[in-house]
This record gives C-alpha cells, sequence and structure tokens, in this order.
C-alpha cells in the first residue's frame, strides 16, 4: 500500500511539481488548496507525513499546524516557507512542524527531507502490516482505519481510534491512566489527565449497550481501565 502525503498550497506551479516528483517516488497524494477544505476531509485520510505552505488563503500554515496539533494528528509536517528569518521559523516550529524547508528548494532536497522525516519518525510506518482485530463484535482494521460492531460501522476520532487500538492489544489487562496518556498521547503530553476518563466516556457511548454501567470497559478503582474479556458477546 503506498504511503500518503497531504499537500496543502495553493500556488498550482508549486503543486504540479510537488505532485509529479511525489508520485514518481511512488507516494499517494492529498491535495488542498486551503484549511477549509483539509479540515473537512481529515477524517478519512491516513497521511503518513504532510507538507504545508505557510502563506494560504484562509489561514497561515503555523494555524494550521497548531489545530492539527490540537487535534492529536501526529503524522509530521514539513512546513514550505518563504519566510527565512529565525524569528518565523521558530515560530513554525513552535506550532508543531516538525520541519521547513525555504523557497525556493530543489526537489532533491524536498524528497531527502521528506525521506528522512519518515525515518525519524517511524510514524506509520509498519501500518500496512498490522492485521484486523477482533474483540467479540468488534472487528478494528488499523490500516482502514475502520471499525465496526455487529457489522455496523462505528465512527471513531482519530484518538478514540488509537485508544481502543491500544485496549485491543492489552486485553483482560489494567492499564493506567499514566501507561495509557504514555502509550497513546505519547511522552510529552503536558495536557490535562482527565483527557483519558473523556475518551473512554465517549467510546463507552458508542460501544456500550448501557454506557453507565459498562460491561466492556471497565473502570478499576485507584488503579485505571480494563478491557475485559469476552465471556458472553456483548450486544449493544
Amino acid at each position: 500500500m503506498s504511503q500518503q502525503i497531504i499537500l496543502v498550497d495553493d500556488d498550482e506551479t508549486i503543486i504540479e511539481t510537488l505532485a509529479y516528483n511525489l508520485k514518481r517516488h511512488g507516494f499517494e497524494l492529498a491535495i488542498f488548496n486551503n484549511a477549509m477544505d483539509l479540515f473537512a476531509k481529515l477524517e478519512s485520510l491516513n497521511p503518513s507525513l504532510m507538507i504545508c505552505d505557510w502563506v494560504l488563503p484562509d489561514l497561515h500554515g503555523p494555524e494550521i499546524i497548531k489545530l492539527l496539533r490540537e487535534k492529536n494528528c501526529q503524522f509530521p509536517i514539513l512546513m514550505l516557507t518563504g519566510q527565512t528569518g529565525p524569528a518565523r521559523v521558530a515560530q513554525g516550529l513552535a506550532s508543531g512542524a516538525d520541519d521547513y524547508l525555504a523557497k525556493p528548494f530543489s526537489i532533491i532536497e524536498l524528497m531527502a527531507r521528506v525521506q528522512a522525516l519518515m525515518r525519524r519518525s517511524g510514524f506509520k510506518s509498519d501500518v500496512a502490516n498490522e492485521k484486523t482485530m477482533q474483540h467479540g463484535s468488534l472487528i478494528l482494521d488499523p490500516v482502514a482505519k475502520r471499525l465496526t460492531q455487529n457489522g455496523i460501522a462505528i465512527d471513531l476520532s482519530p484518538k478514540e481510534f488509537s485508544l481502543l487500538k491500544y485496549f485491543m492489544e492489552n486485553v483482560d489487562k489494567t492499564l493506567s491512566t499514566e501507561v495509557i496518556l504514555n502509550k497513546v498521547w505519547g511522552s510529552d503530553f503536558a495536557g490535562d489527565t482527565k483527557t483519558v476518563a473523556v475518551h473512554i466516556r465517549w467510546l463507552r457511548q458508542k460501544l456500550e449497550a448501557d454506557p453507565k454501567n459498562p460491561q466492556l470497559l471497565e473502570t478499576v478503582q485507584r488503579s485505571g481501565y480494563r478491557l475485559n474479556k469476552i465471556e458472553k458477546e456483548v450486544q449493544k
């Protein structure tokens, strides 16, 4: 399966040049001219990397990247910019970009940056090899980013999907909030630890027959949470 790259730019010449060269290297592209279109389609994408221009019609690159990071999008991001001053570069990196490339640039350098970011991050490098997981009536496909319950598709946010996947990898194990935060949100997460409880509640609302009396995702007092082993299939 080809790795997908999101390209966000409103310069048709740059889009054509990058699209031609990235496709030659075997990448699948999702191209957007503005932030609004990107965020409208974001849930349906499965990117390994994003290339984003600094100046766009609706939002600037750093604003887009900041919003993506707030949504817990973890794929590496390469920013294209004519803003080469140290303060502007620092602003771009502070927003959550992993690297920047100043215009004008060569395709050779861009491809080297793309490959270095993918190699360094390891992001989704093994996704294509992940197998479908099943737990009772739940079937989770890591590649397609799809979850079904009793054959019915369940719409999950990217973080809800990652959280459930981690539980399905650790069925019948009690996982502490700290461990969950580290594995799902990352060791550098600086937000409120209550975010785990909030996401657990959202998952229960989507998966449990009675969210107030959960049978799948159980709270283990003073210890954490556990995805219970299925003794008898739980129906929603």
